[in-house]
């Protein structure tokens, strides 16, 4: 049975787990087809009788590289505008960029992205150590970039994406590595795929709260954790600013210094590594700045701000991501259980909430669910 068409163009770094993420989206959905680009080049290049060891596509001579890339994406054309007609949702599995031997080297061509004119463009990022780390594991990428490098690279194939996707007036989302697959599930089949057919997709949410004071508090943590599934228990798109934990290497990195250490051990998903703390202080301004415009991007690929707020002391993260939400036409409804607030608090909120029953109740009431 055939439903709405629908292609998405999902982007990510090496050791970003872009694939992966996509298979696990699969697995919950089987609807979903997934094309691999790198993949479809390894093999057409195998079908026209030319072996690429791995890790060496990438130092073939560039016009070489250029006529694989157009060879492969004829055949994957074809393949999408077959998808299309039998109303198939199709993710387009790729990188836009590369950075390689210290220079950035362009990973698709302009007229093969017009041609398949994707629905949605998404673009998967992890942990800066977790690519660090996945990376070092690589053969193929090992001790090539440094801290600073995978951070600039994570953010040029998120501004790349991002950019082809205002040129085609399309989509863009910025989706963690490690949010729930079923939060991208959403997004392509609930969210975009119901716009396309004139549904009304599900609302999607930011979740704001002031991290240090929850992470610091256990019951709070848990309390943050049931607003979250109750949000998406009740079908709401919820996006996390934890499921990006970057800052928590400047916290390892002055760890680290005060015992006298240079590195700093990192253990992701069973595999260990080691940073060096100098590379980590080199990279700090970016690790800053860094969760200031992710954030901000999930604010804006969101319909409003829900805030949780468990404290009376004011947050400069929460009151910055109230005040953007706000004047960027997102309504921003708070879940704050006192009786007093600051004026500040209250100018740049929608709406306050003692609990989220409350404002599940006011989201249905208004139909936004």
């Amino acid at each position: 049975m055939s439903g709405e068409a629908l292609v998405s163009f999902v982007t990510g770094i090496s050791g970003s787990g872009r694939l992966s993420l996509l298979k696990e989206v699969q697995s919950r959905n089987d609807a979903l087809k997934i094309i691999d680009v790198g993949t479809r080049m390894y093999k057409k290049s195998s079908d026209l009788g030319i072996q690429i060891p791995d890790g060496k596509i990438l130092d073939m001579d560039p016009l070489a590289l250029d006529y694989l890339r157009a060879a492969t994406f004829e055949d994957i054309l074809k393949e999408v505008e077959g998808l299309r007609s039998a109303g198939s949702a199709v993710s387009i599995s790729t990188h836009v960029c590369f950075r390689w031997k210290k220079h950035l080297m362009h990973a698709f061509n302009f007229h093969y992205v017009n041609a398949l004119n994707p629905d949605v463009y998404i673009n998967v990022i992890d942990n800066a150590h977790s690519v660090y780390l996945n990376l070092l594991h690589d053969s193929a990428w090992s001790g090539r970039l440094t801290l600073k490098e995978v951070l600039v690279w994570r953010d040029e194939e998120a501004f790349i994406t991002r950019m082809l996707a205002e040129y085609q007036r399309k989509p863009f989302y910025l989706f963690p590595r490690r949010e729930d697959p079923s939060m991208l599930e959403r997004i392509l089949f609930k969210v975009e795929a119901a716009r396309k057919s004139g549904s009304k997709p599900l609302p999607k949410a930011y979740l704001s709260y002031p991290i240090t004071h929850v992470k610091g508090n256990p019951e709070v943590w848990k309390e943050k954790d049931e607003v979250k599934q109750k949000l998406k228990d009740s079908g709401v798109v919820v996006f996390d600013p934890i499921s990006i934990e970057d800052s928590v290497l400047i916290d390892w990195a002055y760890e680290a210094v005060a015992k006298g250490k240079e590195t700093v051990e990192v253990e992701v998903d069973g595999r260990v590594g080691e940073i060096k703390v100098k590379e980590i202080l080199d990279a700090v301004g970016d690790i800053k700045d860094q969760i200031v415009v992710r954030d901000y991007q999930l604010i804006n690929q969101s319909d409003m701000i829900i805030v949780f707020y468990p404290t009376k002391v004011l947050s400069p993260g929460v009151l910055s991501e109230i005040k953007y939400g706000y004047t960027h036409n997102k309504n921003v409804y708070a879940i704050f259980p006192f009786e007093e607030s600051s004026p500040f608090f209250e100018y740049y909120t929608t709406r306050l909430f003692k609990d989220v029953d409350a404002l599940l109740d006011h989201l249905r009431e208004v139909g936004a669910l």
